[in-house]
Order: C-alpha cells, then structure tokens, then sequence
C-alpha cells in the first residue's frame, strides 16, 4: 500500500510540474523577427547637430533605428511623437550604450521648425544625458526609409489622424539591418512597442551569427608544387594583360593588386545571353555601391574585338547606364583575349561559326580574389545571383 501511495504522489507531483512548465512557456510571448517591410532606394546624407556629415555608406554594416523626436519630450506629449523615457531606458541605456552592441545605432531627425535647431538639440541631450556618439541627432526633416509604401500606404505622404502630426512617419520607429532592410516598424508611443524592438535587434543578431559560419570558397584551377611557400602548393593565378578600355585608357592586370574583381566575357552584337548578363553584372554594381564596396572592380572582355571597337564599347557601356569608376570593358587583340579566358579565366573564348552571333563563349561570371587567385564561377544570366555574388565579395574582402 505504501509503494502504491508513494507512486500516486509521484504521479500527482509529476503531472503538476508538467503543467506548471507547460503554462509557463506558453505564457510567454513569442517574438518573431518580422519580414522585410522595405529598403533604401536613394542614399542620403544628412548633417547632425554637431555639423558632421552622415550618408548611408557610413552607417553600412550597422543595425540603425530611425526616428523622430522634438525638442519638447518629454513635456509636452502634443508634440512629442514618442516617449522618449521608455525609449531611454530600454533602447538606449540598455543597448545603444552597451559596449555589448556596437553595431547599433539611432538616428534621430527633429521634427521642430525652431530657429537655432542645433544648438536646442546640444541642449536637449545635455539635459537627458545622452552623451554617447551612437545616438545621431540631425536637423534634417527627410529620412528616405519613411518614404517607402508599406501595408498601410507612405507613412511620409500620410497625415497624423491620431495626434495630428503633419506625417504618421513621425510616429513611427524603424528597424533597419546591415543590409539596408527595413525589418520592423514599430509606434514608439507604446511600451510594448518600445519593448517589441529590444527584442527583434537580438534575433537580427542571432540571425547574424548563424550567417557568420561562411562556406569557405574553393581556388579553382590547377595547382603546382612549390617549396619556396607554405604547404607546397602554389594555386592557379590570373596571368598579366593589358587591354584598352571604353574610354581608350590602357588598362593592365597590375592596377587589380589587392583588389576583388568580378569578370565576364560578351560582345556588343551578341543576340543572345550577353544583354541579360551586362545586366545582371550592373545589378551587381549597382549593389556594391549601396553598399559602400568602392574598391571591387568589374571587368568584361569582348570576344569580338574586331568589331567592339573603343567607341562601340563606349556607346554599349552606356546604353546599359554602367558607370566607369569601377567597370572596364576591353578591347584588343583577339588571340590575346582568347589565351586569356582560356588559360587564364578558365572560360572558353573562340570564334564559332554555329554559335549565336558567330563567337562562343561563357556565361559565367567569374569571382578573383586579392591575390588573382579563381575563388568563384556563377551563371551571369540568372539575376537570383546578384546577391550571392555580392556575399561572397564581400567575404573575400574580408580575406
């Protein structure tokens, strides 16, 4: 009878443990990172109170809150479009100015029309202690994010109806990650708000450090024995040439030392693959200049230099808006172009009478790292590549 009693407790203590546990996790609430919402269409720059000039290439790599706030918070709620001391506490004391999280940052835009603005502003943060560089506080009224068509429609065309503020965009927080994406938009005059974005910065930091295990990328090519360096491996390297760009400049591999580049092989009257991957490379150089990689460079070769003159390859490059500062496309002779994307690039270049246009040649674009080595091959006429692409420049130039 004793071992039955002792077994009916256990059930009993057993079962009730269970359901306090059970109640508990289930009590709690369950923050999910949200979907991107939008993103920066337009750089910006901005001047903050201090007179330093902030763009977009400066916050790169950052998790940025963007916000409005008027020099009259937290007195007069009117206007006032969120409470700063809830924000204070949970966003700033708590993350902005942890060493923990240095990485974030707030930007504040004021929304008040009072002359001296700046000098309100060097106030209004001596009076709240607000000392650290990581909250950026600005003049300036037009932050680009807002102005973004979200589920309810342009918070920054949209008026107030709520508390009569001239646009719902000042009501409003948003939560932007590394990669210039809008993650969250939030209505900073509720605490639960301001607690909701506490929590979705550390699961878009989670998220970050599950992505930070990069795949190693392979060197493609042959690789030779050599004692003079370590491991005895010498890889395959990108030989030197020197061609003419669309701006008749003598252009040579040289001038790419330590530096990441992004090449592919076309010509200009090619009725097939080559229109679709000039545009898929400038959907790439469009994307490394959002995101402040000035120092990657793109290179397409013609196949056809016989007919893809200086000029023909200036009118093509603008045809297709390209910008010069970063992409050259050469010309020059042709066994040297083919030698080159053959035992160099590792790509086939020739004349082909059967194929398309007269020349055959890849459609790959081709990924060199900093020190000429292949360290990727992707299908340049697939525009679901552009982001990959630029992954993985920039990690070889983190290399």
């Amino acid at each position: 009878m004793k071992k039955r009693g002792f077994l009916v407790l256990a059930l009993i203590f057993g079962t009730f443990f269970i359901l306090v546990i059970s109640l508990k996790k289930f009590s709690e609430p369950v923050f999910i990172s949200q979907p991107v919402f939008g993103e920066l269409k337009n750089d910006f720059e901005i001047i903050d109170y201090e007179g330093n000039v902030i763009n977009s290439c400066s916050l790169n790599d950052n998790i940025v809150l963007y916000n409005f706030l008027s020099v009259n918070c937290p007195t007069d709620f009117e206007k006032c479009p969120f409470r700063l001391e809830w924000f204070k506490i949970k966003i700033y004391s708590e993350m902005v100015d942890n060493i923990g999280f240095k990485d974030l940052r707030v930007v504040t835009s004021f929304i008040d029309s009072d002359d001296d603005l700046d000098n309100k502003i060097r106030d209004f943060r001596e009076y709240h202690n607000i000392n650290s560089d990581k909250w950026i506080m600005t003049a300036n009224s037009y932050i680009p994010y807002f102005d973004n068509k979200f589920k309810n429609g342009n918070p920054w065309i949209q008026p107030d109806t709520n508390y009569n503020f001239e646009r719902q965009a000042y009501l409003m927080t948003l939560l932007v990650d590394k990669n210039q994406k809008i993650r969250g938009k939030y209505l900073t005059y509720d605490f639960g708000e301001v607690r909701r974005i506490t929590k979705e910065i550390s699961l878009i930091l989670r998220e970050e450090m599950s992505q930070e295990d990069n795949v190693v990328l392979p060197i493609y090519g042959n690789k030779d024995f050599d004692s003079s360096i370590d491991k005895d491996t010498a890889y395959h390297t990108i030989p030197f040439w020197s061609f003419i760009n669309q701006n008749g400049k003598e252009i040579n591999s040289n001038q790419y030392a330590n530096k990441v580049c992004l090449v592919d092989f076309f010509f200009t009257n090619c009725p097939t693959i080559c229109p679709q991957m000039t545009l898929n490379m400038r959907n790439v150089q469009n994307q490394l200049e959002k995101d402040c990689l000035n120092n990657v460079e793109l290179l397409s070769f013609t196949v056809d230099p016989k007919r893809d003159s200086i000029a023909r390859l200036k009118e093509y490059s603008t045809s297709y808006e390209t910008k010069d500062n970063n992409w050259n496309f050469l010309t020059g002779n042709q066994n040297e172009i083919y030698e080159l994307g053959v035992n160099g690039y590792l790509v086939p270049s020739q004349e082909d009478a059967l194929a398309p246009g007269g020349f055959l040649h890849s459609e790959k674009m081709i990924l060199i790292d900093k020190k000429g080595r292949i360290r990727g091959y992707y299908d340049g006429t697939n525009s679901d590549n552009t982001d990959i692409i630029v992954q993985h420049i920039k990690q070889l130039n983190q290399e």
